[in-house]
């Protein structure tokens, strides 16, 4: 997924914490308004290290330049060298007439924000050295050098100091996207901010849904508070999302927080792992909310498409 802003004011991220530990992030952040350092996010999946990535350029002196984002866990590892840096007419097979300009490219002038920079593949992570280094790119099939300006904000969840024990990820290149840390705190670890967050999370699902809950009853809070939400905010989003889908009255309770009645993490796909015909059910009442669109159904429950077509297979669900 890639994500162009023109300006700060189109960022509408979202960043909340009472915790003391948020609280120190949020000091640390103001902290560094004033600078140009490249900067590395390192937090597990769900943490939210792609707001705090929109909240640096927020505050930052590019702020009324562009940011652009890049999901490199999303794009093939063939595709990252000409995402990143442009390709000429004729480059490669399905290459564009016109060929097509780099992120880059696209982001000069201000910041680019590559997730899950542990992805990249060693060749690529050469030439992103040499755009840091040199501020210069070379689009793919092409003999001209483009003179580059940006301000890199990466993020991963792995420990890129065993990468490059490992020989997969450039030392170099580690110092120089590394110029400050930033370490988001696990969803378990901040627990005076989980219902916070849940509370959040309904509000905006009631807006997605055009439903009208209005909290969690006792048992459900305690619950939320209790669990350890090994995928962190992602995780709870896509809970409260399907709870307020499946809700018959004004407040969510354990009943549609099935999840939460187990420890168990969730599965590869992103959905709990529950019982075969709640999960039938759920699939169900997202089909039916969104008019069987299954692209929107799939993002609702938190999801990939290719796994709810699977799943609608594993469960004999006709459309």
């Amino acid at each position: 997924r890639v994500e162009v802003l023109e300006s700060s004011e189109e960022t509408g991220f979202e960043i909340i914490g009472e915790s003391d530990v948020m609280q120190e992030l949020f000091a640390t952040v103001s902290k560094l308004k004033d600078t140009d350092a490249n900067i590395l996010i390192l937090g597990e999946n769900g943490t939210g290290k792609d707001l705090i990535a929109r909240a640096l350029y927020h505050h930052s002196p590019r702020s009324s330049q562009v940011f652009v984002s890049i999901d490199l866990g999303s794009i093939p590892e063939q595709l990252f060298e000409s995402e990143l840096f442009g390709y000429e007419n004729g480059a490669f097979t399905g290459a564009k007439r016109t060929g097509m300009p780099g992120k880059f490219e696209l982001a000069n002038g201000g910041t680019i924000f590559l997730d899950e920079i542990g992805n990249l593949s060693y060749e690529v992570q050469i030439q992103l050295l040499r755009a840091l280094q040199e501020r210069k790119i070379r689009p793919v099939g092409s003999n001209k050098e483009i003179q580059v300006d940006v301000r890199l904000v990466s993020a991963t969840n792995e420990n890129l100091e065993q990468a490059i024990e490992k020989g997969t990820f450039r030392e170099d290149l580690y110092h120089r996207i590394n110029e400050f840390t930033l370490r988001m705190p696990q969803l378990k670890d901040r627990r005076e901010d989980i219902l916070l967050f849940a509370n959040f999370f309904l509000d905006q699902a009631n807006r997605e849904l055009d439903k009208h809950l209005i909290g969690f009853d006792e048992k459900a809070s305690k619950a939320l508070l209790e669990y350890q939400w090994p995928g962190n905010l992602r995780q709870m989003k896509n809970i409260v999302r399907r709870a307020t889908l499946l809700a018959q009255d004004k407040l969510i309770t354990l009943n549609e927080l099935s999840e939460l009645k187990s420890p168990v993490a969730p599965s590869a796909a992103g959905m709990p792992l529950r019982n075969e015909e709640t999960e039938k059910q759920q699939i169900i009442e997202a089909l039916k909310q969104t008019g069987y669109n299954k692209s929107r159904a799939a993002q609702l429950l938190g999801i990939d498409r290719k796994t709810l077509y699977n799943k609608l297979k594993l469960y004999g669900i006709e459309l």
